[in-house]
């Protein structure tokens, strides 16, 4: 068994986005960090172990394929949801996860090239 703790197995994905995402970020503070608070958090950060292991499931270059497989299995648990499963955040292109879902899906993959002795 692994001593590895549940937030560590994340980490490498975590800054693999923050590197490649967040720089880059319309909400993103001056100082790097994220401008996001209160009650409207990052998706990013809120779904990262979903996100991870969808993108995982879905395999290598498969497209649209990433889209319907966040949208089933991480924005099915979000809460800016509403009661019909729309979600304003998206419908209004302020979802980071909706916006940035190629380089989400292109750092992730990086990692876990790295991980496995591919290439990136």
């Amino acid at each position: 068994m692994s001593d590895e703790q549940p937030e560590d197995r994340y980490r490498d994905y975590r800054d693999a986005i923050r590197k490649r995402v967040c720089a880059i970020c319309l909400d993103g503070a001056d100082d790097a960090s994220c401008g996001l608070s209160g009650s409207l958090a990052c998706a990013i950060d809120e779904h990262l172990p979903r996100v991870v292991e969808a993108v995982l499931d879905v395999g290598e270059s498969r497209g649209s394929a990433y889209a319907a497989t966040i949208e089933a299995r991480v924005c099915s648990h979000c809460s800016h949801r509403d009661a019909f499963g729309l979600c304003h955040l998206r419908r209004d292109g302020r979802c980071a996860l909706a916006v940035y879902l190629p380089l989400i899906v292109e750092a992730i993959e990086e990692v876990e090239a790295r991980r496995t002795g591919g290439t990136a």
